[in-house]
């Protein structure tokens, strides 16, 4: 049985694994990996990493569809999601705290760390970075999620987030979320969520100290030393798992016409949605068919997907929503509705963005980030959405209202003012639905005009995670 977690304790007793001494060229071994996960040098080589391999600075990690961990010289150890790329930009370990230096970036994808005794003596000689917010460490063990924005949880200690809008302490056992590089993070009480590895029928080791064989799907994401020196393993709690193939999806999407102009709104409510890993290749409600020819964008976190096709068939026997017309540049959200509103007892609820598809416009301008907010009331059953929208180095600040349905968790209002835009009020409107059991997240679509020559309309589509809720009543 697994004891009781001390960082602090790991720290040390990892770090005799390592002499003081040890190459200033080697940052980390490699204790695990699964799938073809390689490293990139600075010099532009490619190497295949395997259980016994060497890192140092310089090296960007990169796991594909495989997973790994890489224990460092001062006893942290870093466990790496698929999907990651990490880079450990400078490091340098001589237990010398003025000297000792941590500093690593994660590209995208998701890690879980337990800091070892670089920046325990100076917190300035630790940093994680990301496009969107640094990460400072005060001890402590951690996870991140980075996409679009970025999602933090600390297991023990705590750690600071920081951005162009400020900084946010997060102690232990607190979240954090931080929509993009200019908006100030914010305590949020979903944990980050990193998807658990394959089961395996093998055992974990233990009290001989000896790790599991690469060939073990065991993901070991902390250890601690026994008091006879095994290793205890502590397995990360239950995720939400993917979205999968299956009946009961709402898919919404916003598509632009093959001449470049208005497009619609395909809408397909309790549909049958499949996908191919996290990107939805076609949808169908039994009368309505979405089929996807090339995708660019896919996401999900367990509770939610979107993206983008590039292109698209429809389908339509019925009333159908797309006229049988080619699916361009499809911006989608798809996800299982929130199966009962009424049971969260008429509160309002505040969404942060958490996703993005990058905008594109009928004119041809190139999309930018997004960042937004949404805030519905579910005891009038109204929501208030508001979002800056970059196209073309032009940032379109767009607010909207409308109304939710209480029997089926879709919405759908329209988008009225827009700062930036050539005329105000404007025309646009928002679908969408929440998701989750208890609507933790909320995605939509979103369509407006803009008036402005070479940008013309705009369309996404953005997902929102629950940030607070607070007891009802109407805006």
């Amino acid at each position: 049985m697994a004891k009781p977690f001390r960082p602090a304790h790991l720290a040390l007793a990892m770090a005799l694994a390592f002499p003081l001494n040890a190459s200033a060229d080697v940052a980390a071994r490699v204790e695990f990996t699964a799938g073809d996960v390689r490293a990139l040098a600075a010099d532009g080589s490619s190497r295949v990493l395997a259980r016994g391999a060497q890192v140092g600075s310089g090296d960007t990690v990169n796991t594909g569809s495989g997973r790994a961990q890489m224990r460092f010289t001062d006893g942290s150890l870093v466990s790496l999601q698929p999907q990651t790329q990490f880079r450990i930009d400078q490091y340098a370990f001589a237990g010398k705290p003025t000297e000792d230096r941590g500093f690593f970036s994660l590209i995208k994808g998701g890690l879980r760390t337990i800091t070892g005794l670089v920046g325990k003596g100076n917190r300035s000689n630790y940093k994680l970075t990301t496009s969107v917010a640094t990460i400072g460490i005060r001890g402590t063990e951690f996870s991140v999620a980075y996409g679009n924005s970025v999602n933090v949880t600390t297991g023990d200690g705590a750690v600071d987030v920081c951005n162009g809008g400020g900084c946010l302490t997060v102690s232990d056992g607190q979240s954090a979320y931080v929509a993009d590089q200019n908006t100030i993070p914010v305590i949020v009480e979903i944990k980050t969520d990193l998807p658990p590895p394959p089961p395996s029928n093998a055992g974990v080791g233990g009290g001989n100290g000896v790790l599991p064989p690469p060939n073990n799907e065991t993901f070991l994401v902390a250890e601690e030393r026994t008091s006879d020196g095994g290793l205890d393993i502590v397995t990360p709690p239950p995720t939400t798992p993917s979205l999968q193939t299956g009946d009961g999806y709402y898919v919404f999407g916003q598509y632009t016409d093959q001449y470049g102009g208005y497009g619609g709104v395909v809408s397909l409510g309790a549909a049958s949605a499949q996908f191919e890993g996290a990107t939805l290749v076609a949808a169908s409600n039994g009368v309505d068919q979405i089929q996807k020819v090339s995708a660019v964008e896919a996401h999900e976190d367990g509770i939610i997907g979107w993206g983008r096709w590039t292109d698209g068939t429809c389908v339509g026997t019925g009333n159908s929503s797309c006229f049988g017309q080619p699916l361009i540049d499809m911006h989608y959200v798809v996800g299982k509705p929130t199966p009962d509103l009424a049971a969260l007892g008429g509160v309002v609820a505040t969404y942060a963005l958490s996703g993005y598809t990058t905008p594109t416009s009928s004119g041809g301008g190139a999309g930018g980030a997004v960042s937004g907010s949404l805030t519905a009331d579910f005891s009038s059953y109204a929501f208030q959405v508001s979002m800056n929208v970059a196209v073309a180095s032009t940032s379109f600040g767009v607010t909207g209202s409308g109304s939710i349905d209480s029997g089926t968790s879709a919405f759908a209002g329209s988008i009225s003012n827009c700062t930036g835009c050539a005329f105000n009020p404007t025309g646009g409107y928002v679908y969408g639905f929440f998701a989750g059991s208890a609507a933790e997240r909320a995605g939509m679509i979103y369509h407006f005009e803009t008036g402005i020559s070479g940008i013309n309309q705009v369309s996404g589509a953005a997902v929102f995670t629950k940030t607070s809720s607070s007891p009802g009543g109407s805006f």
